[in-house]
């Protein structure tokens, strides 16, 4: 997909064969630069909506206990926790039940952490959009935290990955507020809660203009990941037949030195094929999303105007003043 460079990240890739979520985990884990030691690792899912691991929308359980198994063979005594944090609609502490997260977890000896639920600390961040940022302590604690994001498309951004994933921890329950500098406020996230590895659930996927929780299944039978998430997620674009420069996160990402989009595919993908899984998505249908949204936000401003004049004009009573 892209030609070997020495400047290129590396991106390891691993086919399910005949579905066999386990062996494919552990060839891609095997390729990945763990530490060689490590106290406390934080692994971050992605449970965005109170939805079915069938659907592909949620972290899979099945790929979720070989990715713990594989942890866990390589640090036996560490201080292990799988951690999402509440969105608008959801509760994280409720999904690691509704999901079966929480019975794979006992199984290895990890906690199922709600993020809503732990101490957080005010950090400064040069960002694109933020100047502070809450950041949970028990994540500043970890030797090593992993990214296990899901890969769907998305209506507002084309796409997530590992670098949305991210945007999950930001404090506030509703995040909507922020999606108006969705792509900022991603990049920014990412500096104050870094991914030292990421492993890509692209086993089953989502595509669709209603992904990334109301998509339809996709299933793709990949696992992929490395140390640099921006090329990670530049090769997930490319994969989904997006490609990176259309993705404004990946390329704002990479602008503020997060990683860069330049990737070696290694592993199970083969010898720089095209992208041939290109996902299903209406283009036409997310621009005119993005104008009936910049209309919106027109209107919106408009009659916030009109509220404000009707407040600083003074009212002489009669009916037809408004």
């Amino acid at each position: 997909m892209k030609e070997r460079s020495p400047a290129n990240s590396l991106v390891y890739v691993s086919r399910v064969n005949q579905g066999h979520v386990a062996t494919a985990m552990e060839r891609l884990l095997a390729n990945l630069p763990f530490p060689l030691a490590a106290r406390k690792i934080g692994i971050k899912l992605n449970l965005c909506d109170y939805r079915l691991p069938e659907t592909g929308a949620v972290s899979d359980p099945e790929v979720v206990a070989a990715l713990l198994a594989g942890v866990r063979v390589r640090y036996p005594d560490a201080d292990v926790f799988v951690y999402e944090h509440d969105a608008n609609s959801t509760i994280a502490s409720n999904l690691f039940g509704y999901v079966g997260i929480d019975r794979v977890a006992a199984r290895f000896g990890v906690r199922c952490v709600s993020l809503a639920d732990e101490e957080w600390v005010t950090r400064p961040v040069a960002g694109l959009h933020f100047q502070t940022l809450e950041v949970p302590r028990i994540l500043e604690q970890c030797d090593l935290l992993i990214n296990h994001p899901k890969l769907k498309t998305h209506g507002r951004t084309l796409m997530t990955c590992a670098l949305k994933n991210t945007f999950g921890c930001i404090r506030p329950k509703k995040k909507v507020q922020f999606h108006r500098q969705l792509a900022e406020a991603i990049v920014d996230i990412n500096l104050v809660i870094p991914s030292h590895l990421v492993v890509v659930d692209a086993n089953l996927c989502v595509e669709g203009n209603r992904g990334p929780t109301q998509g339809l299944p996709k299933r793709l039978g990949l696992l992929f990941g490395g140390s640099d998430i921006v090329a990670v997620d530049a090769f997930a674009a490319d994969v989904m037949g997006f490609g990176s420069k259309r993705i404004r996160h990946i390329r704002l990402a990479e602008r503020v030195q997060l990683g860069r989009r330049g990737y070696t595919a290694l592993g199970d993908w083969g010898n720089g094929q095209a992208p041939t899984s290109r996902f299903k998505f209406s283009m036409l249908n997310f621009r005119m999303m993005q104008v009936a949204r910049r209309s919106w936000r027109d209107a919106q401003g408009g009659l916030d105007w009109l509220r404000k004049r009707r407040t600083a004009v003074p009212h002489s009573g009669l009916a037809n003043d408004w």
